[in-house]
């Protein structure tokens, strides 16, 4: 009798399967852990039964804040939590809020699905790569979610089975400004979402089915500048979208992109090339919406596979753009270049900086000064200025020229105490009389002209109105003058002696 009720024991335990590797305690209840990679010490955070749905069936979840580690201590070793399991905390219905580390990459199907008491926002942290299907799934108090993630690649995989599917509350999404990205299905079928079309800046891709459904999406989406790709049906029965401008890097629109978008009656395109555009893009829009393109462009558009179908072409109107330039600190240096232009002029922009600062570049890391630009879009250029570090004290400099500050070596030769440059003297010429610097080039020829003292500090920038530049109220010591024409550079190293 014994042995027997011995072999039913064993038989009924063998029914629960656990999902772990090693439990730790935290707070008020446990969390349960799989070891995925031994060697690296990576886990993933996991559920205590391995099968069904409820898998906390006989033990504590956990409730109020969640919060997860970056490592966990087992034994002897510190373990880093890289992943949360499929249906890691499915049905936690005590769950209010969730906190996650930055080690985190990987969000499981169902991992938070039913979690009903969570409320407010949920952040999908910089270094998420994938969430899974249904990963937040029927979390009914969610009311907002901002996305950080700038490699993330995977979120759900259909229409049916979305990340945030059936999440009743949801109606808004905020985007990190390091978002690139907006992966396939991301915010499929939210229909209470509200979503203003802040987009960041240097959003480059946005996914298959990324806000298709989303039918409450409203109002005129304005893509950022750096836009290149829309996916197919990613906007697609968005019924209360009114508007919609391309930006001029725009290269693909997907088929049915903005399928069924009947409120859409105004489209703007920047793009002097028409962007490629796959079959039924723009399908079930109104036939009259007016599609405003660039005024060089408008039979090229009229003749481009997928644009010729849509009958209310239109040039922009004024044939100009406004091209913005502006200083990062107006103190420190000013900007030229800003004006109206024609789709398609080149603008040359110029910046200069003030006494004690250097021009650093742009802020979208082009260091051409002048620069000569392409008018396509309505853009900002910004010139970044900032205070002149000495790069070193400098004794004897005759065969030194600076550049914004950095010392760079210019050949030149002896005469009369200033270096001559191998080109043209007589460009630049030191008036000892009269303490002043002559400059013999007329103001329209000068591309940019800058001052430096014997230590590389700018001191001067501009274009003297009287074509000479007064030395009269500075120190006595060396200088350097450094003058650009159109077709080359100029230098003079003088020594100013200040009136006694």
């Amino acid at each position: 009798m014994k042995r027997l009720i011995l072999v039913l024991l064993l038989v009924a335990s063998s029914t629960v399967a656990w999902a772990y590797d090693f439990k730790v305690q935290v707070h008020d209840y446990a969390l349960y852990f799989n070891i995925i990679d031994a060697d690296e010490r990576a886990v993933e955070v996991t559920a205590p039964l391995a099968e069904g749905n409820n898998r906390w069936a006989g033990e504590v979840p956990p409730a109020g804040v969640l919060e997860i580690p970056g490592e966990v201590v087992w034994g002897d070793r510190t373990y880093h939590v890289v992943a949360i399991g499929d249906r890691a905390f499915y049905g936690c219905s005590d769950i209010t809020a969730l906190r996650l580390p930055p080690s985190i990459t990987d969000i499981g199907a169902y991992a938070f699905s039913l979690c009903t008491a969570m409320k407010g926002e949920v952040t999908i942290g910089e270094n998420i790569v994938s969430l899974g299907r249904s990963a937040f799934f029927g979390c009914s108090g969610i009311t907002s979610v901002r996305f950080d993630a700038v490699a993330c690649q995977f979120m759900g995989g259909s229409r049916s089975s979305t990340v945030f599917g059936n999440c009743r509350s949801l109606n808004k999404v905020t985007f990190g400004p390091k978002v690139k990205r907006i992966p396939d299905y991301a915010f499929t079928g939210m229909n209470l979402l509200k979503f203003e079309w802040d987009f960041p800046e240097g959003l480059e891709y946005i996914g298959d089915y990324a806000f298709a459904f989303c039918s409450s999406i409203y109002g005129t989406l304005t893509l950022p500048s750096t836009t290149r790709h829309i996916g197919k049906q990613a906007f697609t029965q968005c019924h209360d979208l009114k508007a919609v401008v391309f930006p001029s890097r725009i290269e693909n629109i997907g088929q049915r992109a903005f399928y069924q978008c009947i409120n859409l009656t105004q489209m703007t395109v920047y793009a002097l090339v028409p962007p490629a555009v796959e079959p039924d893009a723009f399908a079930g829009i109104r036939a009259m919406a007016a599609i405003n393109v660039p005024c060089v462009s408008v039979d090229r558009y009229r003749e481009a596979e997928g644009w010729g179908k849509l009958r209310n072409m239109k040039p922009m109107q004024p044939c100009s753009l406004e091209l913005t330039v502006r200083s990062n600190d107006t103190s420190a240096g000013s900007v030229m270049g800003a004006g109206h232009y024609r789709i398609g002029d080149t603008a040359i922009l110029l910046a200069a900086c003030k006494a004690g600062y250097s021009f650093q570049g742009w802020a979208d890391s082009v260091s051409a000064n002048p620069r000569r630009v392409i008018v396509t879009d309505t853009t900002t250029y910004t010139a970044l200025f900032r205070r002149a570090e000495v790069v070193h004290e400098v004794q004897y400099v005759h065969d030194t020229v600076y550049r914004d500050g950095v010392q760079t070596i210019y050949q030149t030769v002896e005469a009369n105490d200033m270096a001559k440059p191998l080109g043209q003297q007589d460009m630049i010429v030191y008036n000892r009389a009269n303490h002043r610097l002559e400059l013999g080039v007329a103001r329209r020829d000068i591309v940019s002209l800058a001052l430096y003292d014997d230590v590389g500090r700018c001191i001067f920038t501009g274009r003297p109105l009287l074509g000479f530049i007064s030395m009269r109220n500075r120190p006595s010591g060396y200088y350097i003058i450094r003058l650009t024409t159109n077709d080359q550079e100029h230098y003079l190293r003088f020594y100013h002696m200040k009136n006694k």
